[in-house]
């Protein structure tokens, strides 16, 4: 079985056809899977890296402590029990927000993957969302895995109503006009 990697950049997969996927995939079911993909990545966006989501909250609390300092300064009250909840309610919600776009994206992901499954296992191609930490702190490096089971390559194209890939060439559109 033989499979292939494409990672997310930004906010869309790498979708350029490779020799890799040639004798598999045509090209044109390999754009329809990745524009169906891509198009939910539009959809429900990954969460983003986790520096930058902990330099907000340290930002937001830097903000807490100076307003802590200017009303202490100018009213002499002490307000260190409201800042002290600031800080921790922030972290939670930040804490929260990432968690459940994360979870969204991956459930969203899983559906199209599972949606893409099962009209191309018929043909051997098997999609699925990979993910990858290589360091907690920093960010899940996402990627889709498309894998080709040669089972099913000996299986004839007329079959399906399918042409091989390996028999069909593709015609440039300018020859027909």
């Amino acid at each position: 079985m033989k499979s292939v990697r494409f990672y997310l950049n930004n906010t869309s997969f790498d979708s350029q056809y490779t020799f890799e996927l040639q004798g598999y995939i045509s090209p044109q079911d390999f754009q329809f899977i990745m524009g169906t993909l891509n198009a939910t990545v539009l959809d429900a966006l990954p969460p983003g890296d986790k520096i930058i989501w902990s330099i907000t909250l340290c930002v937001l609390w830097l903000l807490g402590i100076m307003t802590h300092c200017l009303s202490w300064h100018y009213t002499h009250r002490n307000s260190l029990p409201f800042l002290s909840c600031f800080m921790i309610f922030t972290t939670l919600l930040f804490i929260w927000r990432y968690r459940s776009l994360r979870k969204r994206f991956e459930i969203a992901m899983l559906n199209t993957c599972h949606q893409i499954n099962a009209t191309e296992n018929i043909r051997g191609i098997h999609v699925r969302l990979s993910q990858q930490n290589p360091n907690k702190m920093l960010s899940t490096v996402y990627s889709i895995v498309i894998g080709f089971d040669d089972r099913y390559n000996t299986l004839s194209s007329q079959q399906f109503n399918r042409y091989s890939s390996v028999d069909f060439v593709t015609v440039p559109l300018n020859v027909h006009r």
